[in-house]
C-alpha cells in the first residue's frame, strides 16, 4: 500500500482533508442524506444571533481551526449557524471552555447580497495552501456559498436549482467540492423523492471571487445501467489530477465521471457505471487515500441493516481501467464519517463512524479487515449519533447530531442527544479512543427549540465539519 501523500492533505469530500496521526492533516468524511423539513419554532429576527460574536480582525491567529455547521433554521425558512474554534485553544484539559466564533449564515448571506439559503449541510475548503475559502452547500435551497476564511464574509453565491441553461436541478445541493487545481467546483444535486439528480459545475477563480455556473450533467439516463429506479448523487471526490470524479449514489452503485473542463467547453461525461447490486447501501462518501486507492462507503441509514466499505483501485484510471471494488462488510449500523490514522509502525487505518449504532470501526487498510470496534456512547452522551470526522495530531473531531435530525436520520428523535463537536483522543495503535464531557464543544446557540416528550430542547442539528490549517 502506498503511503498517504501530500497532494491529498487538503482534499475534502464530503467532508475531507486528510491527517496522519503523527503529523499533518489527513481525514475524510462524507454522507448520504435525505432532505427533511424543519419543524422548529421560529423566533423574531431580532432575537437571532448577530452575524458574528466579534469582528474577524479581532480573532487571535491560530495554527488551525475547527469549522462546524448547525443546519437548523435561525429565521423562518433559512439561515443556520457557523461555529469556528481556534484550534490552539482546544489543547487544554477542558476544550469545552474554549469560546467559538459564531456566525449567523442568514445575516452573512444578506450582507453579501445573496438570497437567504436553507440547511447549510457541508463546509469544505478549497485546495490552496493554506486554504483561502470555505465552500458551503445548502441542501434545502440549492445554494452554494463561498466564504473568505480570513474575513469570514460570503464573497460569492451560486444557485443550481434550475441547472445550467435550464437543464434541470433541484434545491438539494448536498455537497459542493473543489477540484484539486481549484478551477471548478462540482455540486452533487441529489433531487427529491423518486426523481434522478444532477451534477453541476461552477467555474471558480478564488483570487478574484468569480464564480459562474457553466454546466449541468443530467443523470437519469444511467438508471437502467445501474439497475436502479433513479440516480441521486450524494457525494464525490476527485482523482489526484482532477480528471475523474467518483460519485456515490443514494440507491447504491457508483458513477465515475470524466470532469471535462472548467468552462464546460469539454463537458462532463460518465465513463463507468458500477451497478447497485455490486455496491449496495446508500453511497455516503468518497475518500482518496493515495494515487492508487479511493474508498467509498455504503450505509444502511436510519432503519439499520448492512453497511460496507468499498476499496477502488485507481491506478489505471488514465488508461481506462475502472475495476469493480473490493467489498468489506462493517459491523454496526449506518457507516458515515471516516477519518484516517497512522500508527507508530506507519500502518494505516480507516476509522468508520457508525451514526445509528454509535460505534467506531477500525479498518486495517492494507489487510482490508476490521481489527477493532469501539462504542462512542457514554453516560454523559448516551446516543451521540456521530456524523462527520477529521483526525489531526492524535485527536478526532466528530460532529454530533441534534435531538431532532433534519437530514438522513430524521425518524430517530432523541432529546438526550448532545449537539456539538466531540474531541476524541486516539491511542498510538489507532485502535482505542477516549473522551470526557470536557471534550464536548456544545453547539446550542440556535434561537429555536423543538418539542420532544413535552419538553423544549435546542433545535440545533450539527452536520458539516472541517479542520483547516492556517
Amino acid at each position: 500500500m502506498r503511503p498517504l501523500i501530500a497532494t491529498f492533505l487538503r482534499r475534502a469530500s464530503i467532508v475531507f482533508a486528510y491527517t496522519r496521526k503523527s503529523g499533518a492533516v489527513i481525514t475524510a468524511v462524507a454522507a448520504a442524506f435525505f432532505l427533511a423539513a424543519c419543524q422548529s419554532t421560529p423566533v423574531d429576527d431580532e432575537t437571532a444571533p448577530s452575524p458574528a460574536t466579534g469582528p474577524a480582525d479581532e480573532v487571535t491567529a491560530a495554527s488551525f481551526e475547527v469549522w462546524a455547521l448547525d443546519q437548523a433554521d435561525t429565521v423562518e425558512d433559512g439561515g443556520g449557524l457557523l461555529y469556528i474554534w481556534n484550534g490552539d485553544e482546544l489543547g487544554s484539559d477542558a476544550p469545552s471552555d474554549a469560546t467559538a466564533e459564531v456566525i449567523d449564515l442568514g445575516a452573512a448571506a444578506e450582507a453579501a447580497g445573496c438570497e437567504l439559503a436553507q440547511r447549510p449541510h457541508m463546509v469544505l475548503p478549497n485546495n490552496s495552501t493554506p486554504p483561502t475559502h470555505m465552500i458551503i452547500s445548502n441542501v434545502a435551497s440549492g445554494d452554494t456559498h463561498f466564504m473568505d476564511i480570513e474575513t469570514r464574509e460570503i464573497t460569492g453565491c451560486v444557485n443550481t436549482a434550475e441547472g445550467f441553461d435550464g437543464a434541470g436541478g433541484s434545491h438539494a445541493a448536498h455537497a459542493s467540492v473543489a477540484s484539486p487545481d481549484d478551477s471548478f467546483v462540482i455540486v452533487a444535486d441529489m433531487n427529491h423523492g423518486d426523481d434522478s439528480g444532477f451534477l453541476h459545475k461552477i467555474q471558480t477563480d478564488f483570487s478574484s471571487d468569480s464564480y459562474e455556473l457553466t454546466e449541468t450533467l443530467v443523470l437519469e439516463d444511467y438508471a437502467a445501467e445501474l439497475d436502479s429506479d433513479f440516480v441521486r448523487p450524494i457525494c464525490h471526490e476527485f482523482t489526484s489530477d482532477g480528471r475523474f470524479a467518483y460519485v456515490t449514489l443514494a440507491q447504491g452503485g457508483l458513477v465515475i465521471v470524466d470532469t471535462g473542463t472548467a468552462d464546460g467547453s469539454t463537458p462532463m461525461e460518465v465513463v463507468q457505471v458500477h451497478p447497485a447490486d455490486t455496491m449496495p447501501g446508500a453511497g455516503c462518501g468518497a475518500f482518496p487515500v493515495s494515487d492508487d486507492l479511493m474508498l467509498t462507503n455504503g450505509e444502511s441509514g436510519a432503519s439499520g441493516g448492512d453497511d460496507f466499505l468499498f476499496f477502488h483501485d485507481t491506478s489505471g484510471v488514465n488508461d481506462g481501467a475502472f475495476p469493480e471494488p473490493f467489498t468489506l462488510e462493517l459491523p454496526g449500523e449506518d457507516t458515515h464519517g471516516t477519518a484516517f490514522c497512522t500508527d507508530e509502525d506507519e500502518r494505516e487505518y480507516a476509522l468508520s463512524f457508525m451514526r445509528v449504532s454509535n460505534d467506531i470501526n477500525v479498518i486495517d487498510i492494507e489487510a482490508r479487515e476490521v481489527v477493532a470496534t469501539e462504542s462512542m456512547a457514554t453516560e454523559f452522551s448516551p446516543n451521540p449519533a456521530p456524523d462527520l470526522a477529521y483526525l489531526r495530531d492524535g485527536k478526532v473531531f466528530v460532529s454530533l447530531r441534534g435531538a431532532e435530525p433534519l437530514t438522513a436520520i430524521t425518524s430517530l428523535v432523541d432529546g438526550d442527544r448532545t449537539p456539538g463537536v466531540a474531541i476524541l483522543t486516539v491511542s498510538d495503535d489507532c485502535r482505542a479512543f477516549t473522551w470526557t464531557e470536557s471534550d464536548l464543544l456544545v453547539m446550542e446557540d440556535n434561537p429555536n427549540t423543538v418539542d420532544i416528550d413535552s419538553s423544549g430542547v435546542s433545535a440545533a442539528d450539527p452536520h458539516g465539519l472541517a479542520v483547516i490549517e492556517r
